[in-house]
This record gives C-alpha cells, structure tokens and sequence, in this order.
C-alpha cells in the first residue's frame, strides 16, 4: 500500500513538473555561476550558488531514492524505463561526486594547494549533464533525442564512406601537386633527385594527404570556400581542378542528400516505433476528447446543474434537428 501511494506521487504530473523546473533552473544557474567566474577568483564566486547547487542535488538524490523505494531494486534495473532509471542513477551520482568535491575544496585550508582539485570542479561535467534529464519528462525532446540516437548507425557508415572519398582523392591530388612541386624543384637546381618544395598556397591546402583530406573536408562543410584551394591548382594541373569539381558534385549532389534522406526514414520509423511517445500522444489525443465532449455537455446543461436529463437531451436533439 505504501508503495503504491509512493509511486503514484513520484510518477505524478505536479511532481514531474517540479523536477523539470528544478533541471531548467540549475542549467540557467551553471550559466549565470560561469559568467560570473569568468570575471572573478574562484575563491570569489558567490556562496550562494553552491548553496543552491547543493540543495538542487539533495532534492535530485532525494527523488531517485523515492523512486527506488516506490519500484523495488527489480522493478527499478529491469523494468522498461530502466535505461532512464540507469541514466539518472548516473548523472545523479557524478552530481553527488561534483557537491563533495565543491564542499571539500573549500574546507580546506588556504595553506594547501588545491589547484589541481578546483581545476576539476570547474569543469561541471555533471552539471551540464544534468540538463539531458529533460529528455523524460518532455515529450519532443523525448522523440527528438530517441531520432538522433537511432542514427547513429548511419552516421557511422556515411562518415566511413565519407572518409574513403576523402583519401581516394586527398591521395590522388597530393600525389599530382608533389610531383608538380617536385618537377619545379628540378627545374630550378638541376637535381633529379630534388625534394619537393610547393609555394605557400600549395603547401598549405595540399602539401600531405592529411591536409588535403582536411581541405576537401572544409570544402563541403562551410569551413572554407573551395575556390581558394582550387586556384593554385591551376598551376598544376587542369586534371586536378576537374578532380576538385567532381569531387563536390558527388559529395554535395549525391551522397549528402541520400544521406539526408536515409537519416530522415531512420528517424520517423524510429520515432513513430517508441511506444511511450505513442503512448503520451494518446493520451493527449484522449484528453482533447474528453475536454471537447465536456465542452459539449456544459453548453447542453443550460440549468448549470452539472446533470442532463432524458428530456433535456430531448429538446436539444428536435432543437438541432
């Protein structure tokens, strides 16, 4: 009996809100204690905001132990939210590690270097973290974040297949610009031998197929406009432009839109496929119903008496009639 009465609370919707509201505020509070100690001393970072960071954590290990009482250990690891559970077990407990590390650098004596110990706890992982607890208890960001994860697979491939067309022409550029500097080499100093010396603007978008793989890359990325690598490539070789320009006709035309369309399926299947979302949209289509139909039942109650009787549902159908 009492853990049911402590599950209904835990999973009731005044009690999700409060805990949505608590994860939105400690976000806007890690922001607000990040710009203020961009501007101040650690050691001059307001104590209030511990504090409150402290609280915040109580309240989040404070549900996380109702909900483990309200479940049971078995219903808690094994049930079908158990990945959340498992999620917020974690963040929950770096979040515990964050506070005692907070707590333990100031306690100590200034006397003691704890340089080392505030680096850490200026980073906030847990804190920043914390913010992806939302997911649960919004339904959009729910779907939206069950899509991105869904591919993740093909994201794999197409940045697998991405790489092998980056190295097949970081490869064959590279080679034409080497032995394009190297000839020039030789032409200078006479030696058949000579290493290849490139002029800067061949040395730096196409001196090493790294760096050639990285500016094909920031070609079709935004990272940079493609027509300033390709102009000194017109010193070597008109084959080389031609590579360029088919190069981002196939990765910019071809393989990124059937990407984009592969990643859009992926994520309506895998959206349209979660159950819970399912489920929360038809609840919300159920209660849509339920609000219009007693919207329809206050307006036939014309006596406000919150009753319909058999004769009143009489003149209102001859009435509509």
């Amino acid at each position: 009996m009492f853990g049911s009465t402590l599950l209904d609370f835990v999973e009731a919707p005044l009690f999700s809100h409060l805990i949505l509201v608590l994860i939105i505020f400690n976000v806007i509070l890690l922001g607000v204690e990040v710009d203020v100690s961009s501007h101040v001393g650690l050691s001059d970072v307001p104590s209030w905001m511990q504090t409150a960071n402290t609280a915040i954590v109580g309240v989040f290990l404070l549900e996380l132990l109702l909900k483990f009482i309200a479940l049971g250990c078995t219903e808690f690891w094994c049930a079908k939210d158990s990945s959340w559970n498992l999620f917020d077990f974690v963040i929950i407990a770096i979040s515990v590690a964050d506070v005692a590390l907070d707590i333990l650098a100031t306690s100590l004596t200034p006397d003691v270097n704890t340089g080392h110990l505030r680096l850490i706890r200026s980073i906030r992982l847990a804190r920043a973290l914390r913010s992806m607890r939302s997911w649960q208890y919004i339904g959009g960001l729910r779907t939206l974040a069950l899509s991105i994860v869904s591919t993740l697979g093909s994201l794999f491939w197409t940045l697998m297949l991405l790489l092998i067309i980056f190295y097949s022409f970081g490869v064959v550029l590279t080679q034409m610009v080497v032995e394009h500097c190297r000839y020039m080499n030789i032409e200078v100093t006479g030696d058949n031998n000579a290493i290849p010396v490139c002029p800067d603007d061949l040395k730096k978008y196409w001196s090493s197929v790294p760096t050639s793989m990285l500016t094909l890359f920031m070609s079709i990325t935004g990272g940079l406009d493609w027509e300033a690598p390709v102009r000194p490539l017109w010193g070597v070789s008109r084959l080389a432009v031609v590579l360029v320009l088919i190069f981002v006709a196939i990765t910019v035309f071809a393989i990124l839109n059937a990407v984009t369309g592969v990643f859009c399926n992926t994520a309506i299947e895998s959206a349209a496929s979660d159950k819970e979302v399912a489920s929360m949209r038809q609840v919300q289509s159920k209660a849509k119903q339920v609000d219009t139909l007693r919207g329809i039942f206050q307006e036939l109650d014309r006596g406000k008496t919150n009753e319909l009787s058999i004769e009143e549902m009489r003149i209102h159908w001859h009435f509509y009639r």
